[in-house]
C-alpha cells in the first residue's frame, strides 16, 4: 500500500508530499510544499484539544531520537504519525493506527544498532526509542531491558519504556537466579505468566500493585553467553503472548548481537585512542581520558579511579578522597551503588550517588573505578553494565597487572577460561578462535579435556576428522600441533606446553599460566577443609568461577565429556554444600538462589529440587516451593 509521507526541511515546511498523502489531506501536492507541516495535518487528541501545533515527533527528533511517533485524529480519523531524520530534514508517514509490524521493528532495530554505534553519547535513548517501538508492535504496556555485567553475575536494568516507569525502577538489579531476570538468564529460556500478581518468584511488589498480570522475559544470547533478558508486560491478564514471544524470536538474537557489537565498537575505538595518547600524555593522562569519556557516555559529573597500590587519578582533578574503605566489596569484583540503584554499598550509605565498578585485569581486580553524579539518572542503573562492558578493553592497557601472591603468576603467559564457551589470552593479547585455525583450537580443547594424559596420534586423529579413517589421517597431526606450539608456546622451537612422547603428544601446563579449571578445584578443596563462615564463603568463590559447563560450545562432543560430567559433579557439590551453610546462617535468599542455579546445571535431580524447595519455604515462596517438589515426585516415579 502506498504511503502517506511527507518530506520536511530542517523547520517542518513541506518539501515533498507523496499523491497519497496529499489526497487523505485534500489538496494538490503542489499547493503543500513550503506549507507548515502542523498547519495542514491539524492533528488533536481524543479530547479535541490541538497536538500538532507544538510537535511532538519534531521535538522528540530535535532533541537527538533516531525515530518518534505520535498518535491523533485529523479529519475524523485516527492516525499514527511516526517521524525519522532524513538527510538533514526529516521524513514523515501518516498511517492508520494499528501496531508495526515485523519489518519496521527489524528496520527500527538496524536503526538503532547503527546509531548507538556511531553515537555513543545517545546510546541510551536510542534503546529506550527502540524499547517503544518494540512494545508498540507487541501490544504491551511495558518494555525493559536487563544487562548482565561481563562477569555474567547479575543483570542490572538499563532502558525501560513503560506507562508506569516508577514502578519497574522499585528494584533495578538482580543476581543470576534471583527474580524472573536472573531466573531467564541461568535458565536460558523464556517465562511467560498471566498471573503475574500470584507468583512469589516476581520481586517487585510496586508493578504488581500498578496492575500488571502477562509478564514475558526472554534472554539474549550470545556464543559466549547470556548478555542480558528482554521484558514486555501488559495489564491484561488475557493478552495473547503468542505474536508477543514470536516477534521476540525473531527480535532478540538480533538486539544481543547489536547491542555487543556497538558496546565492542567503542570499546575497540577507546582502545585505539588510548593506544595513540599513551605516549604523548603518558600513563596517567590516558587514564584521565578514559574517566572523561566514562562521564560523557554516562552523563555523570566526575569520576576516581584506584589502584590495590594506593595510586588515585581523579576527574576533576581536585576532587576530594570519598571513600578508602580497604574492605570495600568492589575489590571482589561486585559492582555496587550508593543512592544511584543496583546492588547498594554495605559498607557506606550516604553521600553522592555513584557506582564503584570493578577493573578486572586477567581475571582478578586490579582497580576501582567510581563514577559519581549530581543527578540520578532513569533508571538510575542505566549506564553500570554499559560501562563495565564499554571499558573493559581499554583498561587491559593501563591498569596494572594481577599482584603477586593472588595464587597465579603476577604475568601469566597462558590464561585459559574453559568454564563456559572456551576463551584463551597469550601474552595478555586475546586469542580468538579463527586466529588459531578451527583445527589447532579443536586440539587444543581435546588437550584440555584430557589433562596430563598423552594422546596417540590416532586418538588426536579421531577426534580432528571424525568421518576419516584415523589410520589414513594421523599423519596430518604433526602439522596440526606445529600450527598450535606457533601461537601458544613461549618458544616454538622448545616447546614445553605441547610435549612429543611416545606415539603421540602430552599438553602440560609449565609456563605462567592462569587455569580457570584448576583455580575452580583448588577453591572447592579449599572450602572442603573450612567451616562456617569461612567454608561458606569459599564454596560461593568456587561457584562464581563456574560460568558455565566445561567446553560449553562442544555440546555433542564425547571426548568433552567425562571432564564436563567430573567438574558439574563438582560444582552441585559445592553448591549443595553452600545452600545448606546459607540456610543455617538464615541467608535464605541467597539459598534459594544457589538451589536454582544447581537445578539449573542437572534438571533432572530429584534431591536438588528438594533442596530448592526447601530453600523456598524458607523464603516464605511456597506456590513456587509447591512446584519444585511436584516437578521432584514426576522425576522419582519415572525412576520407579
Amino acid at each position: 500500500m502506498p504511503l502517506k509521507r511527507l518530506k520536511l526541511d530542517a523547520e517542518g515546511r513541506i518539501l515533498e508530499a507523496s499523491p497519497v498523502a496529499a489526497g487523505f489531506l485534500g489538496a494538490d501536492p503542489e499547493t503543500l510544499k513550503g506549507r507548515f507541516c502542523w498547519d495542514v495535518v491539524r492533528g488533536t487528541d481524543d479530547f479535541g484539544r490541538p497536538v500538532c501545533a507544538r510537535c511532538p515527533v519534531l521535538a522528540r527528533l530535535d532533541r537527538g531520537a533516531y525515530e518518534a511517533e505520535v498518535r491523533l485524529r485529523t479529519r475524523g480519523r485516527r492516525i499514527r504519525c511516526q517521524g525519522v531524520a532524513h538527510e538533514g530534514g526529516y521524513q514523515i508517514v501518516l498511517d492508520e493506527r494499528r501496531r508495526p509490524k515485523l519489518g519496521e521493528v527489524l528496520y527500527s532495530l538496524a536503526w538503532a544498532t547503527q546509531r548507538m554505534a556511531e553515537e555513543p553519547l545517545r546510546f541510551f535513548q536510542t534503546l529506550e526509542v527502540f524499547l517503544g517501538k518494540l512494545r508498540r508492535a507487541a501490544g504491551m504496556e511495558a518494555a525493559e531491558l536487563f544487562l548482565a555485567d561481563p562477569e555474567r553475575r547479575y543483570l542490572i536494568l538499563t532502558a525501560v519504556d513503560a506507562e508506569n516507569a516508577s514502578a519497574f525502577l522499585e528494584r533495578p538489579w538482580f543476581a543470576l537466579g534471583e527474580g524472573y531476570p536472573g531466573i531467564v538468564a541461568l535458565a536460558r529460556s523464556p517465562l511467560v505468566t498471566h498471573r503475574l500478581d500470584e507468583d512469589e518468584r516476581y520481586l517487585r511488589l510496586k508493578v504488581k500493585e500498578a496492575g500488571y498480570r502477562t509478564y514475558l522475559v526472554y534472554p539474549l544470547e550470545l556464543p559466549q553467553g547470556v548478555i542480558g533478558v528482554l521484558n514486555l508486560a501488559s495489564k491484561n491478564p488475557e493478552a495473547d503472548d503468542r505474536p508477543a514471544l514470536e516477534l521476540l524470536e525473531v527480535v532478540a538474537p538480533v538486539l544481543a548481537s547489536g547491542i555487543y557489537a556497538a558496546l565492542t565498537s567503542l570499546g575497540e575505538k577507546q582502545l585505539l585512542e588510548v593506544a595513540r595518547q599513551v605516549r604523548a600524555k603518558g600513563e596517567v593522562g590516558v587514564i584521565e581520558e578514559l574517566l572523561r569519556s566514562a562521564l560523557a557516555f554516562s552523563g555523570a559529573k566526575a569520576a576516581v579511579y584506584k589502584e590495590r597500590s594506593g595510586r588515585r587519578v581523579a576527574v576533576p582533578s581536585g576532587l576530594p578522597p570519598v571513600c578508602e574503605l580497604a574492605e570495600c566489596p568492589t575489590w571482589q569484583g561486585e559492582p555496587l551503588a550508593v543512592r544511584a540503584g543496583g546492588k547498594p554499598c554495605p559498607l557506606v550509605e550516604g553521600g553522592r550517588p555513584r557506582y564503584c565498578l570493578p577493573v578486572v585485569v586477567g581475571g582478578e581486580v586490579v582497580a576501582m573505578e567510581t563514577v559519581f553524579f549530581s543527578r540520578v539518572p532513569k533508571p538510575a542503573t542505566r549506564a553500570m553494565a554499559p560501562l563495565l562492558w564499554l571499558q573493559r578493553l581499554a583498561w587491559q592497557m593501563v591498569a596494572p597487572p594481577p599482584p603477586e601472591g593472588a595464587g597465579e603468576a603476577a604475568h601469566p603467559w597462558l590464561e585459559i577460561r574453559a568454564l563456559g564457551p572456551l576463551k584463551v589470552r597469550v601474552d595478555g593479547e586475546p586469542v580468538p578462535p579463527g586466529q588459531l585455525g578451527t583445527l589447532s583450537w579443536r586440539l587444543f580443547k581435546l588437550f584440555l579435556a584430557h589433562p596430563e594424559r598423552p594422546l596417540t596420534q590416532e586418538e588426536i586423529a579421531e577426534a580432528l576428522w571424525p568421518d576419516e579413517p584415523a589410520g589414513a589421517t594421523a599423519r596430518r597431526v604433526p602439522r596440526v600441533v606445529h600450527g598450535l606450539r606457533q601461537r601458544i608456546e613461549p618458544d616454538p622451537k622448545a616447546p614445553r606446553l605441547v610435549q612429543a612422547v611416545d606415539g603421540g603428544y602430552l599438553f602440560r601446563l609449565e609456563a605462567p599460566y592462569v587455569y580457570d579449571v584448576e583455580r575452580f578445584e583448588e577453591r572447592v578443596r579449599t572450602a572442603d577443609g573450612l567451616e562456617g563462615e569461612a567454608a561458606r564463603k569459599a564454596y560461593l568463590a568456587a561457584l562464581d568461577l563456574y560460568r558455565g559447563d566445561f567446553l560449553a560450545e562442544e555440546t555433542f562432543a564425547d571426548w568433552a565429556e567425562p571432564e564436563r560430567a567430573y567438574l558439574r559433579a563438582l560444582a552441585v557439590r559445592a553448591g549443595e554444600r553452600a545452600g545448606e551453610l546459607l540456610l543455617e546462617a538464615g541467608e535464605v535468599k541467597e539459598a534459594v538462589v544457589v538451589y536454582r542455579r544447581l537445578t539449573a546445571l542437572d534438571p533432572g535431580d530429584p534431591y536438588l529440587l528438594d533442596r530448592l524447595a526447601e530453600a523456598l519455604k524458607a523464603a516464605g515462596q511456597l506456590a513456587e516451593a509447591a512446584e519444585a517438589e511436584a516437578r521432584a515426585a514426576a522425576l522419582l516415579a519415572e525412576e520407579v
